[in-house]
């Protein structure tokens, strides 16, 4: 396998491992984002649930909704934040921070998926977020600096 093929594969997975965290975040139930990319809530759940593997064309329908809510929705603070550590953070979170950071977000998710209004959820975020120590350094450099994923991905 190629390492452009490794990369992808990787990308694939960490998207499939947080798509529920994620998707909480952003304020999308099951229903709503299958309807972005066109497919069913259960095709949502299956990809969330492990049960079937995300495949390519998923990966950049479900990135590129992601990435038009980050662009469209200037007061969802915490989901580029979330996008950047656990998609975008090539290899600067070790696989300690990054499972801490998963779990960060993953209570962060549950909150929202309370009902937490996005303004709280920041509050949320940073607080729990300055309990890893090296992480709160690596959000700047990833959001500040990073080539799109798409480029990265594509190329």
């Amino acid at each position: 396998m190629s390492d452009k093929a490794r990369e992808r594969e990787k990308q694939i997975k960490k998207l499939q491992q947080n798509l529920s965290s994620i998707r909480k975040i952003a304020g999308w139930t099951a229903e709503v984002l299958g309807d972005k990319i066109g497919v069913t809530k259960q095709t949502i759940s299956n990809l969330e649930n492990q049960k079937t593997p995300m495949n390519f064309t998923q990966y950049i329908a479900i990135r590129s909704v992601i990435d038009a809510e980050i662009e469209n929705n200037k007061d969802n603070e915490v989901l580029p934040k979330v996008v950047a550590l656990l998609l975008d953070s090539d290899d600067e979170l070790d696989e300690d921070d990054y499972s801490k950071v998963q779990d960060v977000v993953g209570t962060v998710a549950a909150t929202a998926a309370g009902g937490t209004p996005t303004a709280k959820l920041d509050s949320v975020f940073d607080i729990l977020i300055k309990s890893i120590p090296f992480v709160v350094p690596v959000i700047g450099a990833i959001i500040g600096g990073s080539t799109s994923w798409s480029k990265k991905l594509l190329k």
